[in-house]
């Protein structure tokens, strides 16, 4: 009992990758004071400190993990991307069980226990996360209807998983800055172990606290940092844009070689060009503003009239800079 919150002192070890700056920490606090709300609670946290600056905690969550026997791990080593991070987490981890978060992600009070409970009552290997990507603001909702959408989708925060996982698929790519989560996901499914989807959500919430020039910041540096992983090398985007551009570069010389005397023959289109150009526009519009984001839950009042033209714009931003990315990647980076 802590706050006149009853809760279950479980074997499992939770594992928080962090990067010490004011906005983080205060997120980590807010993290670690909401535990004590929880159904169950993990008997050993782990938070591993990715910065230079030394981590000191409020004497209430400090106080909270002694009255209750959490054994409260903090790791020191700087400039360690997030699979390097999670990795000394799992290493160090005293129990079978692992679970995971975000400083950004914020569970509901019963995701420890719903997903314990799943485990232990079906023999489950483990439970992947699900979280809910929260927008308020007129922007964070562009870009999430451009992104990843209203509905809940399959994370690495969120998910418990038994450390054995670990063993047979391998731990998380430490040398890059993004994109080590989707890739452990993808080698864990390929095992096809014996994994369900939690029940219960997680909130994302960073989504009102970042402006356009740090939304095509953090999409450049993701994409250039996943390029060369297997889990991204056939990006369906690519392939878009080829064929795309493809399509003009035939349709500009269509005339040329297939009426090359210019008498227009059964074989002549006017304006093929235009015409070509108009239809991948027209095409790229329905596909990005309105065919995907409705597949991904974004409701049609919010889309229509208008909107679908901006989430379109949106979309054309960030899959250009995913491009750039990529290529630059492919030749500069060393």
């Amino acid at each position: 009992m802590y706050g006149g919150v009853q809760f279950m002192i479980k074997q499992v070890s939770l594992i928080i990758p962090f990067k010490s700056d004011k906005s983080e920490k205060e997120q980590l606090f807010t993290l670690l004071r909401g535990i004590s709300n929880w159904k169950a609670v993990p008997n050993e946290i782990i938070i591993i400190n990715t910065d230079l600056k030394q981590l000191s905690f409020p004497r209430d969550i400090e106080l909270f993990a002694e009255q209750n026997s959490i054994n409260f791990c903090i790791f020191h080593q700087e400039r360690l991307y997030p699979g390097h991070a999670r990795n000394i987490g799992i290493d160090n981890a005293s129990n079978s069980l692992l679970a995971f978060l975000d400083t950004s992600t914020h569970p509901c009070n019963d995701w420890l226990f719903n997903g314990l409970n799943s485990i232990n009552t079906n023999n489950f290997e483990g439970v992947w996360g699900t979280t809910f990507y929260q927008a308020e603001k007129f922007l964070a909702k562009i870009f999430r209807a451009s992104t990843y959408g209203e509905r809940p989708i399959q994370t690495l925060p969120g998910s418990i998983l038994h450390k054995n996982i670990f063993k047979k698929c391998g731990l998380f790519i430490e040398s890059t800055r993004a994109g080590e989560d989707a890739d452990f996901m993808s080698r864990a499914k390929l095992h096809n172990l014996n994994i369900c989807e939690s029940k219960s959500l997680l909130n994302y919430d960073k989504l009102n606290k970042m402006r356009f020039k740090e939304i095509i910041k953090k999409w450049y540096r993701n994409y250039f940092h996943v390029a060369s992983m297997p889990y991204f090398r056939a990006h369906k985007d690519i392939y878009f844009y080829g064929i795309s551009f493809l399509a003009i570069i035939i349709a500009y010389n269509w005339n040329r070689v297939f009426d090359p005397t210019g008498i227009e023959n059964e074989f002549f289109i006017p304006n093929v060009t235009k015409i070509s150009a108009l239809i991948i526009f027209l095409a790229y519009l329905f596909i990005r503003g309105v065919l995907l984001p409705i597949r991904k839950g974004t409701p049609l009042k919010f889309i229509f009239p208008l909107n679908f033209i901006l989430i379109s714009f949106m979309s054309f931003l960030l899959d250009l800079t995913k491009t750039i990315a990529f290529v630059y990647s492919k030749f500069f980076k060393s």
